[in-house]
């Protein structure tokens, strides 16, 4: 499933919103959710799960081609948690 498809259910869904505005909806919650986790915020969605921002540490690597060790840096990562609902399911 992708951003146009969750766009086309909300709009068969509600009748009232045409495609365009559906599309609007999803990509401002989507902007939003970025926004909060590019600020170190977790995302809670009540019944789906939670989003938050883990640090991963600096770590040692192969160059594949090469041989040669390399020094893969440290950097953010979203990590999801699913709810105990969506876990039954």
């Amino acid at each position: 499933m992708n951003k146009n498809d969750i766009s086309r259910k909300i709009h068969e869904a509600h009748g009232g919103l045409s495609y365009v505005e559906a599309q609007k909806i999803v990509n401002f919650i989507l902007e939003t959710m970025k926004d909060r986790l590019s600020s170190g915020e977790k995302v809670l969605l009540s019944g789906f799960g939670c989003f938050s921002v883990m640090p991963r540490k600096t770590k040692r690597g192969v160059n594949p081609q090469t041989g040669a060790p390399i020094v893969i840096s440290g950097r953010n990562s979203v990590k999801f948690k699913p709810s105990k609902y969506l876990k039954t399911i």
